[in-house]
Formats: C-alpha cells, sequence, structure tokens
C-alpha cells in the first residue's frame, strides 16, 4: 500500500505540470488567434480596395525596370570597360531600355483594352499580334545595331563575359526556352541519344 500511494504522490505532481503546458498552450494558441484576427482587420480597414489590374501592372513594369537597370550595370562592371569600350556602352545601354520600354507600354496597352472589355475580332487580334511582332523585330534590330560596335570592341574574355551575362538579358523568355530545347535535343542526337 505504501508503494501505491508513493506512485501516486509521484503522478500527481506531472499531472498537475501536463495540465499546467496545456492550458498555457490553450492560453498561447487563443492569443495568437486573437492577435491574427486583430491584425487582420486592422489589414482590411487600413485597406480600402483592392489594387486594380493597372495599378499591378505599374509597379510589375517599374520592377521590371529595376531588374533591368541591375542586370545592365552587372554586366557593365564585370565587362571593366576600358574609356574607349565606356562610350560604345551607352548607346547599347539605351537601345535594351528604349526596347524594354516599348514592351512595356504596349502590354499596357493590351491590359488597358481588356480592363476597358473591348473585345477584339479574330482578325484585329491577329494585326495587333503582327504589330508586336513587328515592333519587337525592329527593337532587337536596334539592340543588336547597338551592340556591334561594342562587342567588336571587346577582347576575348570580355566577349565570354558578355555572351554568358547578356544570354538571359537580351533573349526573350520564349526564344531562350526553344533555342534550350533546341541545344538539349541537338546534343541528344549527337552523342546517340545519351546526354
Amino acid at each position: 500500500m505504501n508503494f501505491i500511494s508513493r506512485a501516486s504522490r509521484l503522478a500527481l505532481p506531472i499531472k498537475k505540470g501536463i495540465a499546467m503546458k496545456r492550458i498555457l498552450l490553450g492560453t498561447l494558441a487563443a492569443a495568437a488567434v486573437s492577435a491574427f484576427a486583430l491584425t487582420a482587420a486592422t489589414a482590411q480597414s487600413d485597406q480600402p480596395s483592392k489594387p486594380t489590374m493597372a495599378d499591378r501592372m505599374q509597379h510589375w513594369a517599374a520592377d521590371r525596370e529595376t531588374l533591368l537597370d541591375a542586370k545592365l550595370a552587372g554586366i557593365k562592371a564585370a565587362l571593366g570597360l576600358t574609356a574607349d569600350q565606356e562610350k560604345l556602352w551607352s548607346p547599347f545601354e539605351s537601345a535594351v531600355k528604349d526596347a524594354s520600354k516599348a514592351r512595356m507600354d504596349a502590354l499596357q496597352k493590351m491590359m488597358q483594352t481588356r480592363d476597358q472589355d473591348q473585345h477584339m475580332s479574330p482578325v484585329d487580334h491577329l494585326e495587333a499580334i503582327a504589330d508586336r511582332l513587328s515592333q519587337g523585330a525592329a527593337d532587337v534590330r536596334k539592340i543588336a545595331d547597338a551592340a556591334k560596335p561594342l562587342y567588336a570592341s571587346l577582347d576575348a574574355a570580355q566577349k565570354e563575359k558578355f555572351a554568358m551575362l547578356g544570354r538571359d538579358m537580351l533573349m526573350p523568355e520564349r526564344a531562350r526556352l526553344a533555342m534550350d530545347w533546341m541545344h538539349h535535343h541537338w546534343g541528344e542526337r549527337e552523342s546517340g541519344g545519351a546526354e
């Protein structure tokens, strides 16, 4: 009997400890839920409405511009241009920025047309695509024309860096994915299917 009463006395503090932990955890959980609910309610009252598509597009365009500026600055720093090469960098940089701005303007125009619920006929849609492709081709031509003298002035190490760092920035996403796919599959053919 002595053994049973002693064991129950030892178990009592353990049970009290578990109960206290459960009460503490329950209180903390309730406080966390209350804080979350209060924060969510405050955030909803601070923001009267969702941002419009135009607002989101404007923020996205600003982010893209910042990213482009950073990429251009990174390429320029990695190349370590000489004073003569610096003079050739500015036209290249301007052509890249102008092409990016033209693309953003075209996207914003497309979003405005969509927001205004203006539906295009299939023929109008094809003409719009043709116009965007023609403008894109003209912009790529301007970049290539501006890049030629700069690229010709680079030494072999700079050319390698320019090709590696400029590839992601200069090649549109879809074209880059297509090129990667082609290189992958051509590599399989050349190696007999084992790559």
